[in-house]
């Protein structure tokens, strides 16, 4: 049920609410790039509870916005996921 509910909240999930997140947790990013990074994400249909589908997309983020930025991002989803008690889903 958690695994459906995340999976909903990021097809639902705008560019502005990335934005608004990235700012949130110190990692910078544009307007653009949260776009580009959703549209990677909805394209392959990218599954964040798969450990392929994450390496996948910090891969994408190191490649397209920033080595910085993609090990900012995974330290956020491991402490997130810790935070929240769901570590055990990733």
């Amino acid at each position: 049920m958690i695994k459906q509910l995340v999976r909903m909240k990021l097809a639902q999930t705008s560019p502005k609410e990335i934005v608004q997140y990235s700012q949130r947790y110190n990692i910078p990013l544009t307007m653009s790039q949260s776009e580009e990074l959703l549209d990677f994400i909805h394209t392959k249909k990218i599954d964040p509870f798969s450990e392929k589908d994450r390496l996948k997309t910090f891969s994408y983020i190191e490649q397209n916005i920033g080595r910085r930025e993609a090990n900012n991002a995974k330290k956020l989803l491991e402490s997130l996921a810790k935070e929240y008690n769901l570590d055990h889903l990733l």
